[in-house]
């Protein structure tokens, strides 16, 4: 089955995953204390936040639903970020 995203059309929604992704990333990685912690897990918290609401707002999930414009919002992602390795 296509991806509902379409890398040209949705360029903007895969930026926003990356943040989300490298947010996590951020947070996986560090080994601080729990103060920072909190902090950077909010900084996830509301990349993710920004990229579902711009998901809805960008009519997919009422199109094809939650799991199909987020899964394939995610493989989008992944596939720009192997590119530009």
């Amino acid at each position: 089955m296509a991806s509902v995203i379409d890398p040209d059309r949705h360029a903007d929604l895969i930026q926003l995953q990356l943040a989300v992704f490298a947010a996590d990333r951020e947070l996986l990685e560090f080994t601080g204390d729990d103060a920072k912690r909190l902090a950077m897990r909010e900084r996830v918290r509301q990349a993710a936040s920004a990229k579902n609401q711009a998901l809805v707002d960008s009519g997919l999930v009422a199109e094809h639903g939650w799991f199909t414009a987020g899964q394939d919002l995610q493989r989008a992602a992944r596939a720009a970020e192997a590119e530009h390795r």
